[in-house]
Order: C-alpha cells, then sequence, then structure tokens
C-alpha cells in the first residue's frame, strides 16, 4: 500500500534530523580512527624525540595525548610543527589538536577551542652557571633570548629593562643553543621548561621565578566541539584514575593539578 505523500516527507525529515544529530556526536578527525596532534619538537621535558616510542617521541604532552587517544579508542600521529601560530593549524586542517605546552590565552581563544587547562606554569629566568646572580632587573645593556609567539617574549617585552635586547628565536631548542654561545646573556621561558634544563644540566641555573598563572591547554579548531568534549571527558577519566598525576611525578615529581 502506498503511503501518504506527507507521511513519506515527515519520515525523511526525522531521518535527516537523526542523521544529524548523530554526525554531531562524532569528533571530526583529520583521518578516520586516529588523533593526529600537531607538537614542536623538541621542548623538554614536554616534547622530545623518541625513537623507542611507537610515535616516534615521548614527553609529557605527548604520553598525556597518547593516554587521551587511547581512552578515545583512536590511533596516535605526532605532526611536528614550529611553535608560532601552531593554535591554528586545526583550523587549517594540518591536525585535531595542538599539544605543545601551550598556554591559554584570549588572543589565543579567537582562533581556537581550548581543552579544560592539563598544567598549571609560571615563566623563569635562565642563565649560566658562571652568572647566577644576574636577574632580569640586572639586564640593562644584555640580551635576552626568547622564543617567538610565546609568553615569555610578552613577559619579557612587558618587564625587560629599557636597555634590555630581547632576541626571538623560532625555535625553543636554539635558545640554549644561544645561552650556551654566549650569543645571549640569558633565557625567558617556561618555568617547567628553564628547570627541566637545569636539573639536568648543572650548566644552566634558574634565577627567578615570576607568576603569571598560566594553565596550559590543548587547542582544536572552533567548531569542533564534539572533539574537545570527548578530549575533556578523557582527560577527566585519566586523573580520576590516578595515570594523570603518575604521568605529572614521572615528569615532574609532583602530582599536578
Amino acid at each position: 500500500m502506498k503511503r501518504p505523500l506527507s507521511l513519506l516527507l515527515l519520515v525523511l525529515a526525522l531521518a535527516l534530523v537523526a542523521a544529524a544529530c548523530s554526525s554531531g556526536d562524532d569528533a571530526a578527525l583529520v583521518n578516520e580512527g586516529t588523533l593526529t596532534v600537531c607538537s614542536e619538537v623538541p621542548y623538554e621535558p614536554f616534547e622530545f624525540e623518541d625513537p623507542s616510542s611507537p610515535s616516534g617521541y615521548s614527553g609529557f604532552d605527548i604520553e598525556l595525548m597518547s593516554a587521551i587517544a587511547t581512552e578515545m579508542e583512536l590511533e596516535f600521529v605526532v605532526a611536528n610543527t614550529p611553535f608560532d601560530g601552531i593554535w591554528l593549524q586545526p583550523a587549517a586542517g594540518a591536525c585535531d589538536v595542538v599539544a605543545s605546552a601551550m598556554t591559554i590565552t584570549d588572543e589565543r581563544a579567537e582562533n581556537a577551542l581550548f581543552s579544560d587547562p592539563y598544567f598549571d606554569a609560571a615563566q623563569s629566568f635562565l642563565v649560566t652557571a658562571a652568572n647566577s646572580g644576574l636577574t632580569l632587573a640586572g639586564t640593562d645593556g644584555m640580551k635576552i633570548g626568547v622564543q617567538t609567539g610565546t609568553t615569555g617574549e610578552i613577559y619579557a617585552t612587558e618587564n625587560k629593562p629599557a636597555g634590555a635586547e630581547l632576541v626571538s628565536f623560532d625555535e625553543g631548542a636554539a635558545l640554549f643553543l644561544a645561552l650556551e654561545s654566549a650569543s645571549v646573556d640569558a633565557i625567558l621561558q617556561d618555568l617547567p621548561v628553564n628547570g627541566y634544563r637545569a636539573a639536568q644540566d648543572a650548566n644552566f641555573v634558574v634565577t627567578e621565578t615570576y607568576s603569571t598563572d598560566e594553565q596550559y591547554g590543548f587547542g582544536m579548531a572552533l567548531d569542533n566541539e564534539s572533539l574537545a568534549g570527548q578530549i575533556n571527558d578523557a582527560l577527566k577519566a585519566l586523573k580520576d584514575s590516578g595515570a594523570y598525576s603518575d604521568l605529572h611525578m614521572k615528569y615532574f615529581g609532583t602530582p599536578g593539578i
């Protein structure tokens, strides 16, 4: 028996609504079944190369995001990406999410959707052991190394003496080489990174830390709310299970937030 046209149209409309709701529940991914993560490597202890790891990389961010991908039942791939403007990459389709010790800021949030915070951070001042008495206030006429596009660069710009010169580098790893070669007199950047380097190498010393109330977050495209929700759920599950605390203890010696 033929069904009335109006009934068929109603059934079709309901099917379309159901399909739309269903697709909204699924995160939009660059590659189906895979969580592709943009991250600047190296930036120890958050990101570094590790041939023994399935992804080829390791570090706090990498291990945490790998665990999140596992919670989401997705494969995990890292795309090594320069940090300057990295938060724009998900919207450009280069990756699904940014995990790169990235501070949540109002400016970045205009172009990226952030996850819940996963790390409390601050800024710091790193010098060679030979200059262990040097502080930011004493750098008049000196050169301070910063990384382009970072909150460390912003803090240094706003707080350095008028006679101090900022020298910007595109890659975080280049900062330590510049300090080691005396191309700069100090480095101003995130405390966890400077602190890790000082703990690993007695030639470097952190002489000042600056409380900036910064928190790191994972960045996604503004319209990918479904992915943000799933990442937040996975992050909460890892915190509830104690896996997050174990990982934070591994890299920083404290259980973290």
